[in-house]
Order: structure tokens, then sequence, then C-alpha cells
């Protein structure tokens, strides 16, 4: 091959380089920008204990305000279903209709911004106090973060770590036995060092281990999809999974707020990726020792079995052949 064809060949895959590279963030601006811009609410989980006529009446009302879509009332019995309700992450916000009017229920723990936008409704729900009506939270945060930017800023991390985690062990590890050790080892290490983090900063008050255990779960399953895409594809496996995980994945989280801020579908296919499932699976063990983990942790586990599946079957680098490759294009043939 002449130096003139060289050249040409380069060019043309510069030239594919760049209108990949250009195309791919120019989808990842438009799905951050379009989640941001069009968020809102979307099916929050809305219990009401109070006659039924009563219900019916705030379900109008909360519709015509918000949207058909915003809200999903469920009528319950009583307070203490309310708030096991609330505790169990089956509902995000309740309103319990007294005989001195109605109260609001708040898991501010569950979402702050959910429960910003119930206690501002409250004001409007009780027409003859100037005060509106009374909100009670029954899952609060944690004093030292009282405004909930914690668990958000370190759920990020998390992901990152196991990002690099499994770039690192897929990149310099070529036995897929010891490369899964290491994912698994460096996912409990994770896990351990990060929840002392959150627990020493007052983020998270008590079940250290439940939230070492959600951090290095998601750690494992977010490595091990970037060490199998590594094994299959090559340091663009890297790549791909840095595209799952943080350009696709963190934006339809709703790490930050909630998934049901999100506009519809990217709530919910959010939480079927290991960003979103992860962040889930974190606050719900944080804060939420009553409530449900199966979903979060078996779509965790689903993702780490697919990696796991993929570095068994790919396939490293035959050792020394970037050494001979380099050794070949400045040694000239001798034939």
């Amino acid at each position: 091959m002449t130096v003139d064809s060289t050249v040409r060949t380069e060019t043309r895959h510069a030239i594919g380089l760049v209108l990949a590279v250009t195309v791919g963030l120019t989808l990842a601006l438009a799905l951050f920008v379009g989640v941001a811009v069009n968020s809102g609410p979307n099916g929050i989980r809305l219990v009401v204990a109070g006659p039924p006529a009563a219900t019916e009446q705030i379900a109008a009302k909360l519709a015509a305000a918000a949207g058909p879509n915003a809200f999903e009332v469920e009528a319950v019995d009583g307070q203490q279903a309310a708030e096991t309700a609330l505790r169990e992450r089956t509902a995000d916000g309740a309103i319990v209709l007294g005989s001195t009017g109605p109260t609001v229920l708040v898991a501010t723990a569950g979402s702050p911004a959910i429960s910003q936008l119930l206690t501002s409704a409250a004001a409007e729900l009780n027409d003859g106090s100037p005060a509106g009506a009374p909100v009670v939270d029954v899952v609060p945060l944690t004093p030292e973060d009282s405004h909930g930017a914690g668990l958000p800023a370190g759920s990020l991390p998390m992901v990152l770590a196991g990002l690099v985690l499994g770039a690192a062990a897929a990149l310099s590890l070529r036995n897929r036995w010891v490369l899964v050790g290491a994912v698994i080892g460096g996912a409990i290490a994770i896990g351990l060092s990060f929840a002392g983090v959150l627990a020493w900063l007052g983020v998270t008050d008590g079940a250290y281990l439940a939230v070492s255990s959600a951090i290095a779960l998601t750690a494992a399953a977010s490595a091990m999809v970037v060490a199998g895409a590594a094994r299959l594809l090559g340091p663009a496996g890297v790549a791909v999974g840095a595209l799952l995980l943080m350009f696709i994945g963190n934006p339809l989280s709703g790490i930050a707020s909630s998934p049901r801020l999100l506009p519809a579908p990217w709530g919910e296919v959010g939480q079927w990726l290991p960003t979103g499932a992860g962040g889930t699976l974190l606050r719900t063990v944080a804060y939420f020792p009553e409530a449900s983990i199966a979903f979060p942790v078996w779509v965790l586990l689903g993702w780490a079995a697919l990696g796991l599946a993929a570095v068994v079957l790919g396939r490293p680098r035959p050792e020394g052949s970037a050494t001979v490759d380099r050794q070949a294009a400045l040694v000239p043939s001798l034939d």
C-alpha cells in the first residue's frame, strides 16, 4: 500500500469517526435536554383515605390542575393504611380526610421533589384555612442531609465506579475467571467503602450492610456489563458500556428527582437499566426497610448475568499480539 492510499484510507476513517461521534453526542444531548424540558408529574401514586365521593372529587381536581396522567389516585382505609403505603413505597404521597379537614402525608426520603410538589398542593386543599392543609413527613431524610442532595450525588460515582472497575479488569486481565473474581471483589470493596462514606456524612442513618450490599450489586452489574462488552468488542466495548450507563442510563434514572417526574415512557424505561435500578435499590434500602426490593434486584442480576455471559463467551486479544504488531510495523520484511 502506497503512502497516498494510506493517507486516503485514514482520511475516510477520520471522517467516519467525526460523523459517528457528532451524531452520538447530538443524540445524547437531545436525550438529556428533552427529558429535562418535558419533566413533570407523570403517574405519581397518591392514596386517599376518606369517603369515596371525596376521593373522586380530589382525583378530578388534581386531573384538572395537573393533567389526566399526572396522578394515579387510589382509595385506602384510614391513615394507618396510607402511612403503610408510603413506608412500603407503593405510594408517593397520601391525603387523609378527617373531621378537621385534609392532611397531606409525604415521604421526603423517597423524592424531595414530589414531597415539595405535594406540599405546594396542600395550600389549595383546605379552602377553609389560610394556611392550607397540614403536611406530615412520614419518611423524612436525615437531619444532616435535609435537602436530599447526598444520595443523588453518591449514586453517580457508584455507577462510575462500576464502569471504571469493569474497564480496568477487562483491559488488563486475560483469564476470564480471574476477571470475574476481580469484578466481584472490587464491587464488594466499593460497596463497603462507599457505604461508610455515606454513613459518615450523615446521608444514611443505619442499615450499613444493606446500603453496602446495594452499592456492591450495582457496581458489580455495571462492571460486568462493561467487562463483557470489552471482551466482545475490545476497547470500543468500554465506550458502549459508558453510553449505556452514563449517557442513556443517567438521565433516565430519575435519581435526582423521581422516575415519576420524567416524561412517559422514559421513567419506566430507566428502571430497567443498571443506573436506574441501582439508584432505586439504594434509596429503598437506605430509607424504606419495609419496602420490596425484588424488582431492582432482579434487574441488576439480569444485567450481571448478561455481562457474565459476554465475559465467558468473549475472547481476549492474544497475548503479545500488540507487541508483535508494533514490531511488524517497525521492522521491514526480509522477503
